[in-house]
């Protein structure tokens, strides 16, 4: 159990990459908080899929759309009545594909809010308890589309780049206190998010990639357990992409 009485607070944790880290997370000993938007599926992955994972203080969500401000400082506010977070993983995002000259207005600010500005907005809530406790770990979820683009994607890939110089730049503020930040860049893993690609896309990403499939939500999350661990790595990108790019 090496997160054994630690607190670890996942945003975008009711699905997908988010899920799969918060329960590998419990089952190396750390009591999980998620926050998502919808409170019938916090309260299922709280029931279902984390309670049969024991925690002595039990596991805990809450209701958050990152993409607001306000939301997130409540949320915040809520976790901070619970522990002090130790790690965190910001990994709450959307995507809306489009060209750019056909993308509208809302989807655009919709993409930039959420993915970029709800994981500023969050690290700056959590940085600030880390710092007086000289400890912790932030791992931000970006895409090798932030760092390769893709066309159709131009705001998406937007809002994953900055991920990495944000954090970049973040983990050189907070080095001296003990705490490290930083990135993982996944490429096509199968959740809800790429369910919708045509199978013949499918294919050639597929063809396309050293190790001959889709990512899986948990092989994202071992990446994030490592980083939570490793003390003497911080301002990184680690691409988790089976060798797509």
């Amino acid at each position: 159990m090496p997160l054994a009485n630690t607190l670890t607070l996942i945003s975008g944790g009711t699905r997908g990459i988010g899920l799969a880290t918060a329960k590998l997370f419990a089952l190396n000993g750390s009591r999980i908080v998620i926050l998502g938007r919808d409170q019938d599926r916090i309260k299922h992955v709280l029931d279902k899929e984390l309670a049969p994972i024991a925690s002595p203080s039990g596991h805990v969500g809450f209701q958050c759309d990152v993409s607001k401000s306000e939301d997130v400082e409540q949320a915040i506010k809520e976790v901070s009545k619970i522990a002090p977070v130790d790690y965190l993983v910001s990994s709450a995002g959307i995507a809306r594909d489009s060209l750019l000259i056909a993308q509208s207005t809302h989807d655009m600010e919709s993409l930039i809010n959420t993915n970029l500005m709800g994981t500023i907005w969050i690290n700056k809530a959590i940085a600030k308890g880390m710092i007086r406790r000289k400890r912790g770990a932030i791992i931000n979820i970006s895409s090798v589309v932030g760092i390769q683009g893709n066309i159709g994607q131009s705001i998406y890939s937007a809002s994953k780049a900055a991920l990495i110089g944000f954090s970049k730049s973040l983990s050189k503020e907070l080095g001296s206190r003990g705490i490290t930040v930083n990135v993982i860049a996944p490429g096509y893993i199968d959740t809800d998010m790429t369910s919708s690609i045509p199978e013949e896309k499918k294919k050639e990403i597929i063809a396309k990639t050293s190790l001959g499939r889709f990512g899986h939500p948990e092989d994202v999350a071992e990446a994030a357990l490592f980083l939570a661990q490793a003390k003497f790595i911080t301002g990184q990108v680690l691409v988790v992409d089976g060798g797509l790019i």
